[in-house]
Parts: structure tokens; C-alpha cells; sequence
């Protein structure tokens, strides 16, 4: 089975993923460029094992995208599967359009979306290229209704589970060694809210601040993911939040020791399409208080029963709920396992056990 993949950059959780669907196929990847302008520099590829991989030439637009004509080259009916990872830059435009032409199939996925108030001439274009796939790879039923808003066919949609986690990375570790990884962080033993994000407006930092400061005494939060700037300071002395600590972005394998020691998890974005590390943190077993602006949420997190769902600009309820799973250990425990539970179905294993499962079955080569 041999099988073309076109994406944007090798973000070490993609690499992971082909890796692993390359040992079910002969897989090649097409990557627009090797690295995205806002990432930090620290965030390394992973070794390619088990695919081939090209570097298209290009002129580089934005953060992530590029404008690669040489891609239609790659296009060939040869393959069992062409599966393209985005429609929104100029390469994948360029690979939809000359597909459409020639009447090659092709899976469009889609990690997540949500519908938003496009223009009539931007909604038009996005149908035109969403909608040119034979078939589409998609996270959930929130992504289902994004993708059908802009022409895709129900009855061609396939779901997978997304995630950055592998098998071998879910642990859920017991109060003991929680305990001894707490002191690797701090002298004590006190309860840890951990968050994991890039320092942006979008992520709901300064909200997490101000709930955080109705914690304090309670809890330590610590927010990793960057350096915080002196309005983020400024905002932290204005809240009397100085349980709230500030850690700079971190390679995985060193983060691991804050999942590890942590009680709770909360994840306040104002936007994700996704939010892989929602995925991370019930790897670990942790409870999450996630917002209903990332897609992960809805499809991971059953509200009251392995977390909780809310709105983050509403900053009490934030803190209301982070309060009631820090000061109850019974529930705590009982929500943790639970969403470990509910991870276990979302590995890189399963991920690309289900991508080899869909493309073998050949049913999505209908007619458009």
C-alpha cells in the first residue's frame, strides 16, 4: 500500500505519527518547510525512521505555510491514498486544484474548525477547497460540522483519534511518587495546578492569573510554555497571584516531571482547533478543567464526570472548579482515572492503526 502525505512542517508529534504509518505502508511525506516561524526554536524534530520524506522548495509565507509549485509533480495516481494535511496555503491550493483537474482522489483532514462569520467570498473559496476532497479525516463531530458547513459528505467523513501521546508514554502515577516529583519541584508537598501554553493572547493566560489568585494559599499554578512579559507580571502583582509561577517552554521529556507532580490540569484557551495538550495531561491521569473554545474538549472531556467543561472568561467558575478538585482528593482521583482511562483510546498507535484501516478498506474512493 503505498501512500503520499502532504503537511506543513514536521512537528515532532506528526514525525511520531508517520513513523508509525510507515510501518504499514510505503509512505512518503511532502513537508512545505522545516520549521514554523512562532515556534520556539527548542521544539525539535524527531528522528525519521519509517518514511520517506522530501523538503519541497518554495518561497515561505507566514508562519507555517508556503508557496511550493513543484508539489503537482509528487501527484500521481500511483498511490493507494493521497492525503493532505490542510487546504489553506498556497501549496495545498495549488495540489487541490491540479487533483480536481485530474481527477485524482484525495483525503483532506482536518485536526479540528470551527464555523466562523466568513465573508461570502471567503466562505466560496473555502467550500471550493474543502469541499474538492473525495473523502475526509476528521477528529470528532464538531469537525464533521465544520467540514459539512463547507461541502463535505457526511457519509465520507471518517473520524480518528487525534493525539501527540504514544503507548508507552500514558503513566498515571500513584500519590507516592507524586509526592517525590513535587519535591523535585518545590520544598513541600502542596497541591499543583499545572497549564501548558505558549505565552498569547488567545491562551487564556491572564484569565488563569485572576482565577489563580483566588487560590492562593490553596494551590500552586504553574504556567509552562515561555517567558511572561511585564504585563503578565504587572497582572500577577495586581491579583495578589504569587502562588502563580512562570516556566519557560521546556522539551518534553523534562515537562514530564510537572505532569508528574501535578494534581490538576487547566487549559484556558480562547481558540484551539485542538489542543494536543489536553491529550498530554490525561495521559498522566490528571483531571482537567478545559475551556469549550478547544475542539479537544468537547471530544475528550465529559463535563462532571473525568473533568470539567467551562467558559474561561468566566474567571470564578474557573476558580470555583479548580477549587473543588483541589480541596476534594476522592474526586480527584475518581476524575483522573477516568479521563485515563478515556486516553488510553488515543494513542499514535491507534492513530495510525485507523488511518491504515480507512485507506485498506478502499470505500472512500466513491464517486464525488
Amino acid at each position: 500500500m503505498k501512500i503520499l502525505y502532504l503537511t506543513n512542517i514536521p512537528s515532532p508529534y506528526r514525525v511520531d505519527f508517520f513513523n508509525e504509518l510507515g510501518k504499514y505502508c510505503e509512505l512518503t511525506v511532502l513537508f512545505e518547510r522545516k520549521s514554523a516561524g512562532d515556534r520556539d526554536k527548542r521544539w525539535k524534530i524527531d528522528e525519521f525512521k519509517y518514511f520517506r520524506y522530501i523538503f519541497l522548495k518554495g518561497k515561505n509565507i507566514g508562519q507555517d505555510a508556503s508557496l511550493c509549485p513543484g508539489v503537482v509533480s509528487y501527484l500521481k495516481r500511483e498511490y493507494d491514498a493521497i492525503i493532505l494535511g490542510g487546504y489553506s496555503s498556497p501549496t495545498y491550493m495549488i495540489a487541490i486544484d491540479y487533483m480536481q483537474i485530474r481527477g485524482i482522489p484525495f483525503f483532506l483532514n482536518a485536526d479540528g474548525g470551527s464555523v466562523k462569520g466568513d465573508s461570502r467570498l471567503r466562505y466560496l473559496i473555502k467550500r471550493h477547497y474543502i469541499g474538492s476532497a473525495s473523502a475526509w479525516l476528521s477528529t470528532g463531530e464538531r469537525t464533521n460540522q465544520y467540514l459539512m458547513y463547507y461541502g463535505a459528505r457526511r457519509e465520507a467523513i471518517y473520524h480518528y483519534p487525534f493525539t501527540s501521546v504514544r503507548e508507552a508514554e500514558l503513566y498515571c502515577p500513584d500519590k507516592e511518587e507524586k509526592n517525590k516529583n513535587k519535591e523535585q519541584i518545590l520544598a513541600g508537598n502542596k497541591k499543583i495546578i499545572l497549564s501548558v501554553g505558549r505565552f498569547l493572547p488567545l491562551k487564556g493566560i491572564e484569565l488563569l492569573i485572576k482565577a489563580s489568585g483566588q487560590l492562593c494559599g490553596k494551590a500552586d499554578v504553574y504556567i509552562v510554555g515561555g517567558k511572561p512579559d511585564e504585563a503578565y507580571l504587572r497582572l500577577q502583582r495586581e491579583q495578589g497571584a504569587s502562588n502563580v509561577h512562570f516556566i519557560d517552554f521546556m522539551e518534553k521529556e523534562k515537562l514530564r516531571a510537572y505532569y508528574l507532580a501535578a494534581d490538576v490540569f487547566v487549559f484556558p484557551t480562547l481558540d484551539d482547533v485542538w489542543g494536543l495538550v489536553l491529550n498530554e495531561a490525561m495521559s498522566f491521569g490528571l483531571p482537567c478543567v478545559t475551556s469549550k473554545w478547544a475542539n479537544a474538549s468537547h471530544e475528550l472531556t465529559e463535563d462532571g464526570k473525568d473533568g470539567y467543561l467551562i467558559d474561561p472568561r468566566d474567571v470564578n467558575d474557573m476558580a470555583e472548579k479548580l477549587e473543588l478538585l483541589i480541596a476534594d482528593d476522592q474526586l480527584r482521583s475518581r476524575m483522573g482515572e477516568r479521563a485515563y482511562e478515556k486516553i488510553k483510546n488515543f494513542t499514535i498507535e491507534k492513530m495510525a492503526e485507523r488511518h491504515r484501516d480507512i485507506i485498506k478498506g478502499g470505500i472512500w474512493k466513491c464517486k464525488r
